[in-house]
């Protein structure tokens, strides 16, 4: 059996009463001190210690409790019931040992995970709160974990001694395109590594769009929340009233925020032309513990189902995505750690999207892995602090040579076509060409043929008229 170990302080008057009948044993507060040093083994115990006993409170404030071993040393002395004792108790050290306090001790509890409210999927947040914070800095110890479960909200907090803090959060949270999108840019761009900074959460972007979907994301479900503003900027190429005023006007939640400002001269060179990046902090041990969970969860729910998966792919290239130019020849992921690069390849698995992997990133080069991305309208962020993704995709996709090919096919909407029909309309100089130019299709089972009079005719495949008219859209892109 685990030997419990924690401190107690007893109502002043019962306190008082109960260590005067101990002393009045043996004589003397010193001869109580060294009977109980007799018993209490690798404890030093003086006359000094049973007068703050006794007082309860140290001259500077803070509360003197009884160890529990003491304790139960003293009930003995007195022929008293511990328990009967305890009831006598104002204040517990560690907390958690308080009995009104247990009931709210995080226990795992059989929550369905998932609810549906009017046709509509809900994650219940009940059913994946922390059991307990993450080590702790300064205790270097992991804190268990309160909690209140309400109807509509779910109450977290922590009772170290030496810090408070609490989180409110919505007891259900949506599973729709934000959650998935949120959580794929913080697991992304957000500080996720367990160690040094247990205490916060942080996330960092020169694109205002990242920002506010991250501050949409925490809106879904934590309530009440404080949060730090600091902005770096290039200082050879911008002005710092430029910079504040740019991002107070594209993020609309900082708009009455105080911001720390840093100026640097040499900075990325990615960054030299524009507003610089706006990181978002916030200062929260239990929020750090719970929102690493999360993230551990949507990552598993996201493989259920095929929405989950693009949904989540759009957050991957919002936050790390990039685009080759001028010419679309990759899409690429950047990722470096290897859980994250893991589970990045179990999502492109599931989209039956091909990759190759180089040392920092993940990619994506066939023309069918761009329809899939242009289908899905993947890249759906426009960019206006950098290089615009969205733009150079859908610029190198009207481009490609392939979706050119396709579009060709417009031109026979609702009508057949030979070979000879094909040649003049595009000026080709060759017949032979065409013949060849056409099988590509009809092997993509996008044209049909016929025979009549020894002449070969084509029309399109009604069964792919609408994949064709997805492409021929990028003709007014």
């Amino acid at each position: 059996m685990k030997k419990e170990s924690y401190s107690v302080l007893l109502e002043e008057k019962f306190r008082k009463e109960f260590l005067e009948i101990a002393i009045a044993k043996f004589g003397s507060q010193r001869a109580l001190a060294e009977y109980l040093r007799t018993k209490i083994k690798g404890r030093k115990i003086s006359r000094e210690n049973v007068k703050d006993w006794i007082k309860g409170k140290h001259i500077y404030g803070w509360d003197i409790l009884i160890p529990i071993s003491i304790l139960r040393e003293l009930c003995k002395i007195n022929s008293q019931d511990l328990q009967i004792v305890l009831t006598k108790s104002i204040k517990f050290n560690p907390p958690w040992y308080d009995p009104k306090k247990r009931g709210d001790l995080i226990i795992i509890k059989n929550i369905p995970l998932i609810k549906e409210i009017n046709n509509r999927n809900y994650l219940d947040l009940a059913s994946i709160i922390p059991s307990q914070t993450l080590t702790s800095i300064r205790s270097r110890k992991k804190l268990p974990l309160f909690t209140k479960i309400k109807e509509t909200e779910v109450e977290l907090w922590s009772e170290a001694n030496w810090k408070k803090s609490s989180i409110k959060l919505k007891r259900f949270i949506e599973l729709n395109d934000l959650f998935f999108i949120g959580s794929a840019i913080y697991s992304s761009e957000g500080t996720t590594k367990i160690g040094k900074y247990n205490d916060s959460i942080s996330l960092g972007n020169s694109e205002p769009s990242i920002i506010n979907l991250f501050f949409e994301w925490l809106d879904s479900f934590l309530i009440g929340y404080k949060f730090s503003v600091k902005i770096e900027y290039n200082g050879k190429k911008c002005d710092e009233r430029a910079v504040i005023k740019f991002w107070k006007e594209k993020v609309h939640y900082i708009k009455n925020s105080k911001i720390k400002v840093i100026q640097r001269d040499k900075y990325g060179s990615s960054l030299i032309n524009n507003m610089g990046t706006l990181n978002i902090k916030i200062s929260n041990t239990v929020l750090k513990s719970f929102l690493i969970k999360l993230l551990e969860m949507s990552k598993k729910i996201t493989l259920t189902k095929k929405i989950y998966l693009l949904d989540y792919l759009k957050g991957l290239l919002a936050s790390e995505g990039s685009v080759s130019r001028p010419v679309l020849k990759e899409v690429t992921i950047g990722c470096i750690n290897g859980k994250q690069r893991e589970f990045i390849k179990r999502l492109l698995n599931r989209l039956e999207i091909k990759f190759t992997e180089g040392k920092n990133q993940l990619s994506l080069t066939s023309w069918k892995n761009f329809f899939l991305l242009y289908k899905n309208d993947i890249f759906f962020i426009k960019q206006i602090n950098g290089i615009n993704k969205k733009e150079t995709f859908i610029e190198g996709f009207k481009n490609h040579q392939t979706t050119k090919g396709f579009v060709k096919l417009k031109r026979f909407t609702n009508k057949e076509f030979n070979a000879k029909e094909w040649q003049k309309e595009f000026e080709l100089k060759y017949y032979n060409s065409s013949h060849k130019f056409l099988e590509k299709f009809i092997k993509n089972k996008l044209l049909l043929t016929r025979f009549e009079d020894n002449t070969k005719f084509y029309y399109l495949n009604p069964k792919k008229i609408d994949f064709l008219k997805k492409i021929w859209e990028t003709e007014t892109l």
